[in-house]
């Protein structure tokens, strides 16, 4: 039996990380794609939009037993930055947020991880769900380019910048697995987002079939695969 001693240190000789996360509600592609991710003993990210119906909450209780980070990802999708009219951020919360977060505590499901509709967010909005959320997933900006943070610079109450997987963001999986080859060599934490994940997936979808090359890439690199909850283990 491997002791604790002994996990630690097979825990501190991977290098780097990398998060998948996952937006809208993939539903039942969601939890055929979690055999994929046991195969690698990896984790993800998903985070729901929408009204949560008990389906929605079945779902992600499956998917946090498994060890997933399940997260919100607002009511209707309507972007945080800039603000609906009318409402401030205190506004935008209790419309947008609350009401998911409120059938999440009621069934029992933590919520630590947040993702902004079309990663549009400002610094304000930012400060405010802090106080909800200890992750924060956002896009890249205009340009598009990977960022890789220092695994000593990942810490609580952060913004998670994520580069989109799919046909709609001219996807190259042999790209993908270079900025995952860059990562374990830096030994730095890369983040990605999409949406459903099913075979042969397209516009801001993941193709199944990619998700398992790049997990047996990021495996053989000898990457963390975590979510987002997992962060602060690092």
């Amino acid at each position: 039996m491997m002791t604790l001693e002994c996990c630690f240190m097979a825990s501190c000789q991977k290098r780097g990380a990398v998060c998948f996360t996952f937006d809208d509600f993939g539903g039942g592609n969601w939890l055929k794609a979690d055999d994929i991710f046991k195969k690698y003993g990896a984790h993800a990210t998903f985070l729901v939009c929408g009204e949560l119906t008990p389906e929605h909450i079945e779902v992600m209780k499956k998917l946090q037993s498994a060890g997933h980070t399940v997260g919100l990802h607002t009511f209707n999708h309507r972007n945080a930055s800039p603000r609906p009219e009318g409402l401030d951020e205190a506004g935008y919360f209790e419309e947008q947020i609350k009401p998911q977060l409120d059938v999440c505590r009621s069934n029992g499901i933590e919520i630590r991880a947040f993702a902004y509709p079309n990663n549009a967010r400002d610094e304000e909005i930012d400060k405010y769900l802090f106080q909800y959320f200890d992750y924060l997933r956002a896009g890249v900006g205009k340009e598009r380019k990977p960022v890789f943070i220092p695994l000593e610079n990942v810490h609580k109450k952060m913004i998670l910048p994520g580069t989109g997987i799919g046909e709609y963001y001219k996807s190259d999986i042999n790209e993908l697995k270079k900025l995952l080859s860059a990562a374990a060599e830096s030994n730095t934490l890369i983040v990605f987002f999409s949406h459903d994940i099913a075979p042969g997936a397209k516009h801001v979808s993941m193709p199944s079939e990619w998700l398992e090359e790049l997990l047996k890439h990021a495996s053989e690199l000898d990457m963390r695969i975590i979510g987002a909850g997992e962060l602060d283990l690092l």
